[in-house]
């Protein structure tokens, strides 16, 4: 028997209600979640849990989302990372795939 394991979800927003809308709805279609709306919390337990997956804003108040994936892939080197926006520019898409984005959305 093969059995699947879901990805787990490290969520960054600093909307709360965005956040909880995202985890909720990313559980429902079988991935594992953790939201949080502050960065270096995030960081706190990327420090002490294994995730798949960063999904972060771009803009946040305490570190923007380039700032965190920087700061994650210390903690984690392999750590897959996408960045989403609703503030999106060219710059910033390309700085993001530089620092290591698998894609920006």
């Amino acid at each position: 028997m093969n059995e699947s394991v879901a990805a787990r979800l490290l969520i960054v927003d600093d909307e709360a209600a965005l956040m909880t809308a995202l985890c909720k709805t990313l559980e429902l279609e079988g991935y594992v979640t953790t939201g949080f709306t502050s960065a270096r919390e995030a960081l706190k337990l990327l420090g002490e849990r294994e995730f798949d997956i960063l999904l972060t804003d771009l803009m946040m108040p305490e570190m923007d989302g380039i700032a965190l994936i920087d700061a994650a892939r210390q903690i984690d080197p392999e750590l897959c990372a996408i960045v989403m926006t609703g503030h999106g520019t060219i710059d910033t898409a390309v700085l993001a795939m530089q620092r290591g984005a698998l894609d920006y959305i």
